[in-house]
């Protein structure tokens, strides 16, 4: 398993020889895929999405109108740090007591970790903030994995589509999503559904936040998706180095879910490579990213923020970037430095 060592990992240094290794593991995956098996299983019956046309994609942000609020991500991936010393990963956020936490005082959350038998990697909470806007918010948010063990980020992708029948169901025609995800987010649903119905009995004008990095961020797209279909008003979804989740049907439908005046912005980090997983282009391609990417070019994960072109898939942001990559830039966003945090949720754990 590659591992960081928090010792020496740079303040959001470029890193030319992980670049390299990364570059060599993704290859290696992606060709060891081809070999094993094929991208797309419905329903035991495999299928093969065709390429994606060259022409630039169809805009979707005609349903995305709400402006990128920079001061809500930096909150929002706060909270995805929390999400870090929920469950297994560390402690803190039962008591509300780790060093992020502290940042917002008298929250009051729950954590989740699937524990079940054929646990997934499903962690974090649901919390009600009484300090945030005029009635307080409701926010759910979901962790990466180990951040320490950055091949397993690759390890979260199993390249298998399916089709959601409930996706389907509730009007997704042609929805095809990672399985992995899917199973992932379905494994923590009941506890998500549950919590977040609690706190909206108690506090029924709050606004409800979605948010996660990395693996997390597809679980809070999930999410999103879920929980609106279970009858909430979802405020806004913002994640963080987020892999692709399903097909193009599905970005189309989850965008025109959240309708006009919620914002769902999807934040990439320079040459960050997990936003470019699962594949979008070549032969095993087909995934297509969430609108609407806000890309952050620099070195420094909080300056020059470019908001794309409301595609999903906008060539001149992280799509750009494909065949640059560095390891690191996938932990730290918009200011946030995910190893420390991690860090901290060991030792208080301990």
């Amino acid at each position: 398993t590659m591992e960081v060592d928090p010792a020496v990992l740079p303040d959001e240094q470029p890193c030319s020889t992980s670049r390299r290794t990364m570059t060599i593991i993704i290859a290696t995956v992606f060709t060891g895929s081809l070999a094993g098996f094929s991208l797309y299983e419905t329903d035991g019956n495999a299928e093969i999405e065709q390429n994606l046309p060259k022409s630039p994609p169809e805009d979707l942000s005609s349903s995305m109108s709400s402006a990128y609020d920079e001061t809500r991500s930096k909150r929002m991936v706060a909270m995805c740090g929390a999400a870090y010393c929920a469950g297994t990963l560390g402690h803190g956020v039962s008591s509300w007591d780790c060093d992020v936490c502290k940042q917002f005082p008298h929250v009051n959350a729950t954590s989740f970790d699937d524990k079940g038998l054929l646990a997934t990697n499903g962690k974090g909470f649901v919390a009600f903030d009484p300090h945030d806007g005029k009635n307080g918010s409701i926010v759910v948010s979901f962790s990466g994995t180990d951040p320490l063990q950055l091949q397993n980020w690759i390890d979260d992708l199993d390249f298998f589509a399916m089709t959601p029948k409930d996706y389907v169901a509730a009007g997704c025609s042609g929805c095809m999503v990672d399985r992995g995800f899917y199973f992932t987010y379905r494994a923590v649903q009941k506890h998500v559904r549950e919590s977040v119905s609690s706190y909206k009995k108690t506090h029924p004008k709050a606004a409800l936040w979605i948010t996660g990095h990395s693996l997390g961020g597809a679980l809070a797209v999930h999410a999103a998706v879920d929980l609106r279909l279970a009858g909430n008003e979802i405020t806004g979804v913002y994640t963080f180095g987020q892999p692709r989740v399903g097909n193009r049907a599905f970005a189309q439908w989850f965008s025109a879910g959240l309708g006009t005046s919620r914002p769902h912005y999807r934040v990439t980090h320079r040459f960050d490579p997990v936003p470019h997983l699962p594949m979008h282009r070549g032969p095993i391609g087909g995934f297509f990213h969430v609108p609407t990417e806000v890309y952050y070019p620099k070195q420094h994960s909080d300056e020059g923020a470019v908001i794309c072109d409301g595609s999903g898939e906008d060539p001149n942001c992280s799509d750009s970037n494909f065949a640059e990559i560095v390891v690191t830039d996938h932990l730290f966003y918009v200011g946030f430095h995910f190893v420390k945090n991690y860090i901290g949720c060991k030792k208080a754990a301990q």
